[in-house]
């Protein structure tokens, strides 16, 4: 039983700083972002419809590298939710608790699909 709660604790942990760190990466490009242009709030006065893909190559041409720091610190925290099932599962996995698992696996096949269905 100690081993779940030592197990449970740590997951919380890396949660918490994952948290921290999506902020701080997020923050550090919103600051490069800022620094870079002159007005910042430019690009918003008109809508673009690039997908995700075509912006990043986009920003990786022009070396836009404030919004590539973003969209990391904010793709680590959107993957958060996801490892934190991940871990879950493998906790209730070693409880012998297959309900729970086959549970969190449906969740985590879930979120995978969702995800790569929101790709495209």
């Amino acid at each position: 039983m100690k081993d779940i709660e030592t197990m449970e604790l740590k997951i919380s942990k890396f949660l918490r700083y994952g948290v921290i760190t999506s902020g701080i990466i997020m923050a550090t490009g919103w600051i490069f972002f800022f620094k870079s242009d002159s007005d910042p709030f430019k690009p918003l006065q008109t809508y673009s419809s690039l997908n995700l893909i075509d912006s990043l190559q986009m920003n990786f041409i022009l070396q836009d590298w404030g919004k590539i720091i973003s969209y990391l610190g904010l793709t680590f925290l959107i993957l958060l939710p996801v490892i934190r099932v991940l871990l879950s599962t493998i906790l209730f996995i070693k409880q012998k608790e297959k309900e729970m698992a086959l549970i969190g696996a449906i969740v985590l096949i879930g979120l995978i699909i969702s995800f790569s269905l929101g790709m495209t």
